[in-house]
């Protein structure tokens, strides 16, 4: 009788046994099994971002910290619509918000298309508290003690705070004096020059490029945006150009009733566009460094 006992003994361990040796198998299995999954995860992960670059052939776009070359356009959205005439009377001058333009876009696009392929690009943004009113009083005091350089290296680096790009592109609103008169144009706008032996109307579209270093922010070249690069803009006024840099003559009734009137002008929009454009492909890959660029020492900026 004790035989058969511990023959149903013995069954039992054995397989106790068994499941035992099977447990242990499959808990090393699905231990096995964990980290090849998570490799295959981390391979497609990283097929996925090779497929991405090799597919678009250029960097992933910066969003912001580091780049190669950071974007601030400070030019604004106004349009000037202006008067001149030979006495005081006749001298007349409003502002008028243009934010449907879409300048500021196209500034940035055309910075971005001259920039060479390959390179990260930052775009900033623009804050005008960032930047100091305009003194239009300038004093002798002013030009014998003032650093201009230094402080346009100092309102960069605000604005560029939070950033690290090797090189710092802004552009902004140009200043030319209208022919030999102690009037100026600036940025973008239409003039109505009321003379005597009749009126002219002038559209014109007014910017300018400064390149900074992004390590001390020195200014590494700048520029009026022109549109015809063979003279300088001294040889241009010699030469009888009645502003310094793009305008184009337009019909008398070209003019707005209403200087408000002018923001719903679509041909007015489309010129400015147009020659904005066109100086910014002309002039940007020159300072960009494709080959020197005309000294503009003679405009001024803001």
């Amino acid at each position: 009788m004790a035989a058969p006992a511990n023959t149903a003994a013995f069954s039992i361990i054995a397989r106790l046994l068994v499941i035992t040796i099977i447990l242990c198998f499959s808990t090393q299995a699905r231990a096995q099994a964990q980290p090849e999954t998570a490799q295959s995860a981390v391979k497609q992960a990283n097929g996925k971002l090779t497929t991405r670059r090799e597919a678009t052939g250029k960097p992933v776009p910066v969003a912001g910290g580091s780049c190669d070359v950071g974007v601030v356009v400070t030019t604004g959205d106004e349009f000037t619509v202006q008067t001149t005439g030979l006495t005081i009377f006749q001298n007349k001058k409003t502002v008028v918000p243009i934010p449907g333009w879409g300048l500021s876009d196209l500034i940035f696009a055309r910075a971005r298309a001259a920039i060479p392929a390959g390179m990260s690009v930052l775009r900033i943004p623009y804050n005008p508290a960032k930047f100091p009113p305009r003194n239009e009083k300038d004093t002798l005091k002013d030009r014998l003690f003032r650093d201009p350089d230094a402080e346009l290296a100092e309102y960069m680096r605000q604005v560029a705070k939070g950033t690290n790009c090797r090189h710092y592109i802004q552009i902004l609103n140009s200043i030319s004096p209208i022919g030999s008169s102690n009037y100026t144009v600036r940025g973008f706008g239409i003039l109505n020059q009321d003379v005597v032996l009749g009126r002219r109307i002038f559209l014109h579209a007014l910017a300018f490029i400064r390149i900074f270093d992004g390590r001390d922010f020195a200014i590494v070249r700048q520029s009026s945006a022109l549109i015809n690069l063979d003279h300088s803009l001294a040889v241009q006024r010699f030469l009888g150009k009645l502003v310094g840099g793009p305008y184009r003559e337009l019909p008398a009734e070209s003019f707005p009733a209403r200087p408000e009137d002018a923001a719903d002008n679509l041909a007015l929009r489309d010129g400015v566009r147009a020659m904005l454009a066109a100086s910014l492909d002309k002039t940007l890959p020159l300072l960009l460094g494709r080959r020197p660029a005309t000294r503009q020492s003679d405009t001024e900026q803001h």
